[in-house]
């Protein structure tokens, strides 16, 4: 074949090849036509990075709720419950129950009510419920996570074992009194409760009965050398890995509104400290520094103020985070969340949300009682 021939074969394989680059590039540009790209904040999990701040409401007209606070936020997100499920509550039809703890575990939310309230799981990154367990008859206290998906959940006749999946409650433990039982903590192979008669220690596979302690009323954290802190009000006591106690003194004692609400004792994660609070005044425990409590680390400077429900460290930013209103009647419309550095005890940030607490509004009284942290 000669020079001249070749030619025309050669433009022929070279339309052929454009022919089919043109075909590809408008099959892939009706792909994309078709199939728009994933929207990135269609997954958005909108309480993800922040701490829950749980509401009891008012006994007999304004249920309990679930408030969100983001990280570096100037303002407090209200009732993300009832945002997150419409025409729901956390109480019972009557709105006698309250609302008074919750807890995280396995990424799900965990709401415990007294006075024949419900419990109740949410699924934590978008407070959306699940799951709902009403009794009725029942006065609950605290709910625990032990392994898998068992747990406890303590009431005022005991202890009882649970199943998170479906939040059937179980049995109750014959192991421990019978008695009115609140706060709950799981530490390596123990359990830790606080029961009327004191605190008892169980085995954590198979809830028998390990040890117990008459003089402790008040209790539970834990410190990162591995002792679980409980108090007798005047006395704060460290339970060591052996079940061993040891005492400390304390000029400013820890005070209790009883079983049914939370522990006022709370520890940090970055040192071996303990802090609890009397009215305006924050104290912090070093373990083995008796001195550290000879006055206070924190006084919190607002005036009208009072410390509602308990003060909880945030082992997320090393904060201690405080919950408070203005007063009782009008006044608890005006609600507090402080946030304090826990290293140095510098206020971090200070959010007043409610209202000006001139009248007595239940739109805006929260009783705002425990944070709850990732």
């Amino acid at each position: 074949m000669n020079m001249y021939m070749k030619q025309p074969l050669h433009k022929l394989l070279l339309l052929l090849t454009l022919g089919m680059l043109l075909q590809a590039c408008s099959k892939n540009d009706d792909y994309f036509r078709e199939r728009p790209r994933p929207n990135p904040l269609e997954n958005a999990q909108p309480y993800s990075s922040g701490f829950f701040v749980i509401t009891e409401g008012s006994y007999g007209q304004m249920a309990g709720t679930v408030n969100f606070y983001a990280y570096g936020a100037d303002t407090i997100v209200t009732r993300a419950y009832e945002k997150a499920n419409p025409g729901k509550v956390t109480a019972n039809a009557s709105l006698s129950s309250t609302l008074q703890f919750a807890t995280l575990y396995n990424q799900k939310l965990y709401l415990v009510s007294k006075l024949n309230g419900p419990i109740v799981r949410l699924d934590a990154r978008t407070l959306k419920e699940e799951v709902r367990y009403n009794q009725e008859s029942s006065n609950w206290r605290s709910l625990i996570g032990v392994r898998d998906n068992l747990g406890l959940v303590s009431a005022a006749d005991g202890v009882y074992a649970i199943n998170l999946n479906t939040l059937a409650v179980q049995y109750k433990l014959s192991s421990v009194s019978a008695v009115n039982t609140g706060d709950m903590l799981k530490e390596g192979n123990y359990v830790y409760l606080l029961q009327a008669n004191g605190a008892k220690i169980i085995d954590a596979t198979n809830y028998s009965f390990v040890k117990s302690f008459a003089n402790i009323s008040r209790g539970f954290a834990r410190t990162p050398n591995g002792k679980v802190w409980a108090s007798a009000g005047s006395r704060l006591i460290a339970i060591d890995k052996n079940l061993d106690t040891v005492g400390v003194a304390l000029p400013v004692s820890i005070g209790s509104f009883g079983l049914d609400a939370p522990t006022r004792i709370t520890a940090s994660t970055k040192e071996n400290a303990v802090f609890y609070h009397s009215g305006a005044a924050i104290y912090k425990y070093v373990d083995g520094n008796a001195g550290s409590v000879g006055q206070p680390f924190i006084t919190i400077s607002e005036s009208p103020f009072m410390v509602y429900g308990a003060i909880r460290y945030d082992r997320n930013k090393d904060y201690l985070v405080v919950n408070g209103i203005k007063g009782y009647g009008g006044l608890a419309g005006v609600n507090f969340l402080l946030i304090y550095n826990a290293s140095t005890g510098a206020l971090v940030k200070k959010i007043v949300y409610g209202n000006d607490g001139s009248v007595v509004d239940f739109n805006h009284i929260y009783f705002p009682g425990l944070a709850v942290f990732y």
